[in-house]
């Protein structure tokens, strides 16, 4: 149930480029989540200059415009190294696809109960997903 939110600045990725970087998140999430190819779900935004702001560094990163801030949010219960995984996977395949510095891509991973989703008629299709005994 991967969410991916993914914000560029306008003008510095055409169509080719954004499927490129599409592709590598979703490749990301099935490689380390293990999620089916059919659970794809991404957000892609375009942002103008005076709307993409960002800082030049950032504890030892440099960012340019073609940084790449990315939300990841999925159901929770992965382990912390399954996390950790994931970000350099995505990372990795993203820097790679989009041809920027692995600087400019800036993931964000949030969390949620499985109880807090629905897929469509208000049902929690995983409601047990995730959950502890």
């Amino acid at each position: 149930m991967p969410v991916a939110k993914i914000h560029v600045m306008q003008g510095r990725y055409d169509g080719v480029r954004l499927d490129k970087v599409s592709d590598a998140t979703q490749a990301a999430l099935m490689n380390v989540l293990d999620v089916p190819r059919e659970d794809f779900y991404q957000l892609i935004f375009e942002l103008p200059r005076s709307r993409f702001r960002h800082t030049s560094s950032f504890v030892g990163m440099h960012y340019t415009d073609d940084m790449i801030l990315m939300e990841l949010v999925f159901i929770q219960g992965r382990l912390s190294e399954t996390r950790l995984a994931l970000l350099k996977d995505v990372n990795t395949r993203v820097a790679k696809a989009a041809g920027v510095s692995p600087d400019d891509i800036v993931v964000m991973l949030s969390e949620l109960p499985g109880e807090n989703l629905s897929f469509g008629q208000g049902e929690a299709q995983r409601a047990d997903v995730g959950t502890q005994g």
